[in-house]
Parts: structure tokens; C-alpha cells; sequence
């Protein structure tokens, strides 16, 4: 006769393998923010002030909040069941997120929290005490305890609202100077910032925008479409039905690099950054899940670098393309790929029009000509024989000088630097100018020649 045993998992270490489920600082940072968005906050902050010996990362919204109860049930670990129906726009999924998120960046995670018209209270895992007892020990706090908490922010809403806070943080390097902590902590929270300007892009603007503050600045959205800018071009649009909802399709060309403003084109990534990042962005109730990438439907390619596919899906769906803990991933099913297909040559071709056209624009000058060879599928840059000024200096050349020139000529041509000039392009393409060509070291030359 069978019978049944208790094989929970082992709390010392279920907390070990929740500590690395593959988080980074900015989808964990992301994943407390869904929760923020689903309790319907309009205002979310995060907070890492520098120069404390032990750094802590701070996120307080003004949403709904909980009760004890509430706060309770929500810090256990899955919470909800991920089959079940989740209201539009609920951002969540599994009920671990903002845990385990919590647990990949930090060993101690306080959620304090307010209802409206109901009193603060506080909940706390400590990954020490539950390794030392190696039990689920949940910390919870009422009344005075919970002002006398340890980085209870002076902001807390007066209504409702939820803080977040991370101390004993392992998502930076030990170092033994507050100053190391500091250098290493800027630099991941700008990374922060941009990471969030872009993955809820969607919520800083029109109906029912949200503001995200990042050490007390407000952090401005980045289109990935660039949407309203010069040059900017929208193609074809379509919504695909599926079992459980719609599937909304738009296609995007962003502008000519040489038409983006500066500031702009350095928060893409640059010219590099924007040619990396062509292909599928794809959207969760308006949230960025993953920005860029043709996931095997299509090549990346230097000319169809300004190509880009937006796909909403809500997350009804989320059965059917495999939504992860993290939210950081999507399967697309086979036939959704299909459809998608269909839409992938518009932007590409699009985006080969736009370099082509400047690429003619560019060309059309009278000192070079470029040469493609289709029989040998070569392609040259010489300098142009036809050019007046050159064919006037060669008739008052004689024939030892012209026969220099035109050897200084070959030379100069055959040794463009094509490779640098394609990395700067490709790096710093607004910085590229030749009309300010410093002349000044042939004409030092030219006198140097008529003195002698």
C-alpha cells in the first residue's frame, strides 16, 4: 500500500535557488514596478541614496496598498495561480515576482504598506534568519514598529501606498569603501534609467501616464519608434484574433541617423546601438518584454537597421507564448509567426529605401565616382576624371608631372580609409562632417613649396 510523505522543499536552500532564478538589477527593478503599476499607482520612486556603508534601493508607489492580511498573503511565495484570470492591464503572473526579484538583488527585503483609511503595517524576510532557523520566518510589524523602521520613507503617501525596500544588497561587488559602492551603484542606476524610460515608455504619456522618479528626477520616456520625429515613417498595421484575445501589429521605420538629434541617438545606443536593436519589440499590457531582434523570422542587416515591429499581446495569452517568472521572455507560437511574417518585408524594405535614397544624395558630387562592378560584385570609390578643375591642372602639368599626379591620384584613391570612416559612421555618424575639413596643413604645404 502507497503512501504519502511530506517532501517540501527545504527552506535553507529553496531560498538559495530563489536567489538565482537570473535576475538582473533592472528586470528586478521592473518586476516590483509591474506590481506597482497593477495596484494602480500614478507616481512610482526609486530611491538608492550614495555615501552609506551599507546601500539599500528604496521603491514606493501610490497605489492601492494592503492591509496586514493582504500584505501577508502577498509575501508568500506564489501567491496566485498563474492560471488564472488576471483583470486587464494586472502586469503580474506567477505571484513570486517582486520576491524573488527581491531575493536576487538583496538579502532582506521590508514591504511596508498602507490602505486607504487603515493604519501602516510592514512585512520582512530575512534570507539570515530563514538560512540560521531554516525555516519561512516572516517578520511582520504593526503600529509604532513599523515608523520606527529602519528607511521608511519621509514621502510615504498620507492615503495609500507601498515601499519597497532592499538592504544587505548582493547585486554589488564587495568592496570595503563606501566610495566603491557608490561608483558601482551609479553606474547601474543609470543603466536603470534608461532600462525604465524604455520598457514602460508606454505609461509616462497620454490617458491615465504615470511618473517614474529616480533619486528624485523624473525619468523621461525613450521611444524606441521615434514616433512624431522628422523622417519618422509608419507602415502597415493589423490586429490577428486568437483564443483569449487580439494581437495587435503595427510596423515602424525610425528616421535616417543623420536626421536624429544628438541626445536622442546617444540614449539608443548610437548608430551601432539602433542597427543592433532593429527587428520585434514586443509588448505585454503596453510593457516592453523584449526590445529588438528578428528571433530567427528574419536576418539583421546593415540596411534594414531602421526597421522595427511592434506586438502587443495581453496577458490572456500568456499560456500560449510562455510568459517566464520574470517576464523577461516570450515564445511566439508557430502560427502567430507565420502571420508575422507577412509583416517583416514592409519596414525592412522601407529601411533600405531611406539609406539608399541617402546614399544617392551623398554621392551626387562632382569629385568622386563610385563604380559597382555587378558582373564581379565589386564596388570602388575613384576619384572622378571628369572633374574640370582635375582635367584643367593635368593639361598644365607636363608629362613627368602628370605622371606623378596621376600616380599621387591612384594612390589617394586606393587608400580611403573605408573601415575607419565605416566605424565612425557607425559610432558617432553626426559627428562625421567634411564640409569642416581643416585645409589648413595643404595650404602651410603650398607655401612651404613656392618658397623654396
Amino acid at each position: 500500500m502507497s503512501r504519502i510523505i511530506d517532501q517540501s522543499p527545504n527552506p535553507k536552500s529553496h531560498i538559495k535557488t530563489l536567489m538565482r532564478i537570473g535576475y538582473t538589477l533592472n528586470s528586478a527593478v521592473a518586476d516590483v514596478i509591474d506590481n506597482s503599476i497593477t495596484a494602480g499607482a500614478s507616481s512610482i520612486s526609486i530611491y538608492a541614496p550614495p555615501g552609506l556603508e551599507d546601500p539599500v534601493i528604496s521603491i514606493l508607489d501610490d497605489g492601492c496598498g494592503m492591509n496586514l492580511d493582504e500584505l501577508t498573503q502577498n509575501m508568500r511565495i506564489g501567491c496566485k495561480d498563474p492560471s488564472n484570470k488576471r483583470n486587464e492591464g494586472d502586469l503580474g503572473r506567477f505571484g513570486s515576482g517582486m520576491k524573488t526579484a527581491s531575493f536576487s538583488q538583496a538579502r532582506q527585503l521590508t514591504v511596508i504598506s498602507r490602505k486607504r483609511g487603515q493604519s501602516l503595517v510592514a512585512a520582512r524576510w530575512d534570507i539570515d534568519k530563514i538560512e540560521e532557523s531554516n525555516a519561512w520566518c516572516l517578520e511582520v510589524f504593526e503600529g509604532d514598529e513599523v515608523y520606527a523602521l529602519e528607511g521608511l520613507s519621509l514621502d510615504f503617501p498620507a492615503s495609500n501606498g507601498t515601499q519597497v525596500i532592499w538592504r544587505k544588497l548582493t547585486c554589488l561587488e564587495k568592496g570595503s569603501h563606501a566610495q566603491d559602492h557608490d561608483s558601482e551603484l551609479a553606474a547601474k542606476l543609470s543603466e536603470l534609467k534608461s532600462y525604465i524610460a524604455m520598457h514602460f515608455h508606454r505609461f509616462m504619456s497620454g490617458y491615465n501616464k504615470r511618473t517614474f522618479m529616480l533619486n528624485k528626477l523624473t525619468i523621461e520616456a525613450i521611444d524606441p519608434f521615434m514616433e512624431g520625429t522628422d523622417g519618422y515613417q509608419e507602415g502597415p498595421s493589423a490586429k490577428m484574433r486568437c483564443k483569449g484575445g487580439y494581437i495587435g501589429i503595427r510596423t515602424h521605420v525610425l528616421p535616417h541617423i543623420k536626421n536624429m538629434d544628438d541626445d536622442l541617438l546617444e540614449k539608443l545606443g548610437g548608430a551601432d546601438g539602433i542597427a543592433e536593436k532593429q527587428g520585434l519589440y514586443l509588448y505585454r499590457e503596453k510593457r516592453l518584454i523584449s526590445a529588438g531582434g528578428w528571433l530567427g523570422m528574419a536576418p539583421n542587416s546593415q540596411l534594414g537597421a531602421l526597421a522595427r515591429v511592434q506586438v502587443d499581446i495581453p496577458s490572456s495569452l500568456d499560456n500560449d507564448w510562455s510568459t517566464d517568472v520574470k517576464k523577461a521572455s516570450l515564445q511566439i507560437p508557430p502560427r502567430v509567426k507565420r502571420e508575422l511574417k507577412k509583416f517583416l518585408a514592409d519596414p525592412v524594405k522601407r529601411s533600405k529605401r531611406v539609406y539608399k535614397y541617402r546614399g544617392k544624395v551623398e554621392t551626387a558630387n562632382k569629385f568622386w565616382k563610385i563604380c559597382e562592378d555587378e558582373n564581379t560584385k565589386t564596388i570602388t570609390y575613384q576619384i572622378d576624371p571628369d572633374n574640370q578643375l582635375l582635367v584643367s591642372l593635368v593639361r598644365k602639368c607636363d608629362r613627368d608631372e602628370r605622371k606623378i599626379l596621376v600616380d599621387y591620384l591612384k594612390q589617394l584613391a586606393g587608400t580611403l580609409p573605408i573601415n575607419h570612416i565605416y566605424e565612425k559612421m557607425a559610432e558617432r555618424p553626426n559627428d562625421v562632417n567634411q564640409e569642416e575639413a581643416n585645409i589648413a596643413a595643404i595650404e602651410a604645404l603650398l607655401e612651404k613649396v613656392f618658397e623654396e
